[in-house]
């Protein structure tokens, strides 16, 4: 007979103790202390998204649900975007709205993988994909990018890829890596994948945080996966607002029909203001804003990766997105990553992320992953804290 307090088998994986979590409660009791672990993106929220939100909350749109694929003129917008920056056409019947694009992934898994099913993931992973993917019983397979600046490896995927592959995820911008698949990696990618029923999943939340000249290519504007990609995405890191969860998925409607079906049982829908307040961004803001971002965190970037390279940090300077993951062992020592992350707190004050949870197979992996998504004082605090170590 079980147990009244026994949980579901299905949980076993997320009962261990989170490294993350754990190092968030440590650094918030640290006078002084700067967390640069969890990638929170603490910045200033764009007014048109206030406005709208506020605008919806005080004004005559009343505060019921939402259809549970969206607002039309959010998912309007949404289209929109698709079209002139990621060149994918999509029809008003092929995107939803979604509670950020872990509600977009964990919808599509849900109405397109059974357990048992294997999906590859490029490792380093950002590893919400791999712990989402065990909840739902699939079994994640890694195939590992090559060198210290994570290229694509086709020989990896191919071993990857078996009789029960049902889908790849693709990351780029990557978390944790900053890695940037180019298009010539894509094509690569379709190659590999003709002749299969093999799925594209994709993540693209840092798409506007490309640097050193890179552009973001969104793998459904690759015509050989157009139709074997579902596209996910999010406005938390574009606008600074991961609290409010509002992200999207993209691809052939009777897929993303299901998904939206399949929300329903999650969520109902997203909330109703927030629709609100990015749709009216994604209408009012500039194209000027979009490029300023990009170059605010690749300033940031160089900031960043300067005061590593000061102290002594190896690593290769992220292509996109808000991450470094840099091998601390010249700095800290022979430590295993948590036990590296916490000298790091007794030392500067200053909080990152165990590297082993980005990988299937952790042994030896002495990294951790530092974010530097923060405001500049915050920054450039951190940065002399870093260079300080080498006094």
């Amino acid at each position: 007979m079980r147990s009244f307090d026994q949980l579901a088998s299905r949980c076993a994986d997320l009962g261990g103790d989170n490294p993350l979590r754990a190092l968030t409660e440590v650094i918030a009791k640290v006078p002084g202390g700067i967390n640069l672990g969890q990638g929170v993106c603490d910045l200033g929220t764009p007014h048109p998204l206030v406005e709208g939100a506020v605008g919806s909350i005080s004004g005559a749109d009343r505060q019921t649900y939402t259809h549970y694929a969206g607002l039309p003129e959010l998912k309007e917008q949404i289209r929109l975007k698709l079209a002139t920056f990621n060149h994918v056409e999509y029809g008003d019947d092929e995107v939803m709205v979604a509670t950020g694009s872990s509600g977009a992934f964990t919808a599509a898994a849900l109405s397109m993988l059974e357990p048992g099913d294997e999906v590859v993931l490029f490792e380093p992973f950002y590893s919400y994909h791999r712990s989402t993917l065990i909840l739902l019983g699939c079994r994640p397979v890694f195939a590992p990018l090559r060198g210290e600046n994570f290229d694509f490896d086709g020989d990896a995927l191919r071993r990857a890829i078996g009789p029960r592959t049902r889908a790849v995820v693709v990351n780029t911008p990557g978390n944790p890596s900053g890695k940037v698949f180019s298009r010539e990696e894509l094509e690569e990618i379709a190659r590999i994948l003709a002749g299969t029923p093999v799925l594209v999943f994709t993540d693209e939340v840092y798409e506007y945080m490309c640097f050193d000249g890179r552009g973001h290519v969104s793998p459904a504007s690759v015509p050989a996966l157009a139709e074997r990609t579902l596209t996910i995405g999010s406005f938390s890191k574009t606008f600074s607002i991961t609290g409010w969860r509002i992200g999207y998925l993209a691809g052939p409607a009777p897929i993303v029909e299901m998904a939206g079906r399949v929300f329903d049982q999650l969520a109902v829908c997203a909330p109703r203001p927030l629709q609100r307040g990015v749709a009216k961004a994604l209408r009012d803001l500039p194209a000027s804003f979009y490029e300023e971002l990009r170059l605010s965190y690749e300033r940031k970037r160089d900031r960043f990766c300067a005061a590593l390279a000061v102290a002594g940090f190896r690593f290769a300077k992220p292509a996109g997105a808000y991450y470094v993951l840099a091998d601390y062992r010249d700095v800290l020592g022979d430590l295993e990553p948590y036990a590296a992350a916490l000298r790091l707190i007794e030392r500067i004050g200053v909080n990152g992320v165990p590297g082993n949870v980005f990988y299937g197979n952790a042994g030896g992996v002495h990294t951790i992953r530092f974010q530097f998504a923060v405001e500049p004082a915050v920054l450039e605090d951190a940065c002399a804290r870093f260079v300080g170590l080498k006094a």
